[in-house]
């Protein structure tokens, strides 16, 4: 700042600062807030102030919420008492929110700060200048939020005609044109979509196209939430999404709503779009997006543990790798106020082995290959069930639009509707997990040599393609280790 000794010159000149701001700068030229500054310069010439500093927020808005940080920097200097008036083209360049504009009439009165605009004068000193100053902001809050009503309009109307979203990077599987597709990319994207349907985790897939220089549009490594909303995506099968956002969320939520067919052709089917959609959706896979906990035990959850209970039947609860004298192994968990009785265990790396053994047997036969293959293509028929009762409830939906039939009529008619696609969908996210098997099925021999090369969560993928859980009995205390009382429950 030109002046820094925190008073007015002897003159009585007010020190002022010129804020500007404007919403949207497509060139990034600052064209329009250069325009602002030479306006306020002027203003401040006739006024007789002296310009000690600029604030210019450019292509800030100050409706979304975002930070403008030059005007939070205007904030501070006004507090520390170097700033007497602010200059600025117009009162909704400082604010389009009632609320803010309160603060700003606060610090005017606390600072006794000038306020004066290129558009017309405002005393924030007299009742009739605050009065002016509010209808001001209450009509620019008014029109910002009509602007954003109309933009959220054409968004959805251009969605809805299938048309390209403007703007951004060019998306991962297409050329510029956004239309076009590029096949070695759309190679990738298929692989993931396999793999995640075979339940291998996002951060897997990702450090292993790390390994092999896969890198997004931009350049970047891919990381777990990125490639999340990648396959998520709708785009990808050629249809138009539309994904409102409230003004109360900071992110776009993952899925949005299928409203078309896109002008662009689809890299995977719908079918296997809505599968990998309903996968990466499902909240237990969630917590392991950005792959913060790993898990480290390739059998956790799969294996449950057999100790009966008092009416005979099997504990049943989940084992979960605990080590034991610094020996990995899995135990039933005794967790307080739960049914885990605690009362099973078994060493963690011969417990792998012998599944890891158990499992590559049983692809080594043509017959449970093709048992398990037969299962897959069962989830073409719940896919084709569920697009039937999806298209049974817009027709009823239209029905009731047109007034053929009462809400009352609608409701009854819709319960038994969405019951069988709830059960559906549940199904068809549970099915096509032999995906994983189609690169990974050979001799016993080559199968041992990929599943070297695989990590917990490529070989958690096979295993879970072959087995619904693993029944752990209790050790016979006779045996060192007693294969047996690992019971099997195969899918096929």
């Amino acid at each position: 700042m030109t002046n820094s000794t925190g008073t007015k010159g002897t003159s009585g000149t007010r020190r002022a600062a010129i804020y500007c701001r404007i919403s949207q700068d497509r060139g990034g030229a600052g064209l329009g807030v250069a325009r602002q500054e030479e306006d306020c310069r002027a203003l401040c010439t006739r006024l007789d102030w002296d310009v000690v500093a600029v604030y210019p927020d450019n292509d800030v808005s100050a409706y979304s919420g975002a930070p403008r940080p030059k005007w939070q920097e205007l904030l501070a200097d006004i507090q520390r008492g170097e700033i007497d008036a602010i200059a600025v083209w117009h009162v909704d360049r400082l604010t389009r929110s009632p609320r803010e504009l309160e603060d700003v009439i606060d610090l005017a009165d606390r600072q006794g700060i000038e306020l004066a605009t290129v558009s017309g004068e405002i005393d924030l000193a007299t009742p009739t200048g605050r009065m002016v100053a509010r209808m001001l902001g209450a009509a620019a809050r008014h029109e910002a939020e009509h602007k954003a009503e109309r933009q959220k309009r054409q968004r959805r109307q251009a969605a809805e005609a299938g048309r390209i979203a403007g703007g951004g990077a060019r998306p991962f599987g297409y050329e510029e044109d956004r239309v076009t597709i590029r096949e070695s990319e759309a190679r990738v994207i298929r692989e993931g979509v396999r793999r995640v349907l075979a339940n291998e985790s996002l951060a897997s897939i990702c450090r292993d196209w790390q390994a092999r220089g896969i890198v997004s549009p931009a350049g970047k490594p891919w990381k777990p939430s990125g490639l999340r909303r990648l396959l998520a995506s709708a785009r990808i099968s050629g249809r138009r999404e539309h994904t409102p956002r409230g003004s109360w969320e900071s992110t776009r939520p993952l899925l949005g709503e299928i409203v078309a067919d896109a002008v662009w052709p689809g890299i995977i089917s719908h079918e296997d779009s809505d599968r990998v959609r309903r996968t990466l959706s499902d909240p237990a896979r969630r917590r392991n997006v950005e792959g913060t906990t790993k898990r480290s035990y390739l059998l956790s959850g799969v294996l449950r543990c057999g100790k009966p209970k008092a009416d005979g039947k099997p504990c049943g609860w989940g084992m979960v790798g605990r080590p034991r004298s610094g020996v990995p192994r899995y135990s039933c968990p005794n967790v307080p106020g739960t049914d885990a009785c605690g009362g099973t265990a078994a060493n963690a790396e011969r417990t792998d082995d012998h599944v890891r053994d158990m499992v590559l047997a049983a692809l080594d036969s043509p017959l449970f290959v093709q048992r398990l293959r037969d299962q897959d293509h069962a989830g073409k028929d719940l896919y084709d069930e569920i697009r039937e009762d999806e298209e049974e409830l817009e027709a009823l939906a239209r029905d009731m639009g047109e007034r053929k039939i009462s809400r009352k009529e609608w409701m009854v008619a819709r319960q038994p509707i969405e019951e069988r696609l709830n059960l559906n969908r549940a199904k068809l996210a549970k099915v096509s997990r032999t995906a994983v098997l189609s690169g990974f099925v050979g001799t016993f021999e080559d199968m041992q040599e990929r599943w070297k090369k695989m990590n917990n969560s490529q070989r958690r993928a096979v295993i879970t393609a072959c087995v619904r859980s693993i029944e752990v009995r209790p050790a016979d205390p006779r045996k060192r280790w007693d294969p047996d009382r690992f019971l099997i429950d195969w899918i096929a």
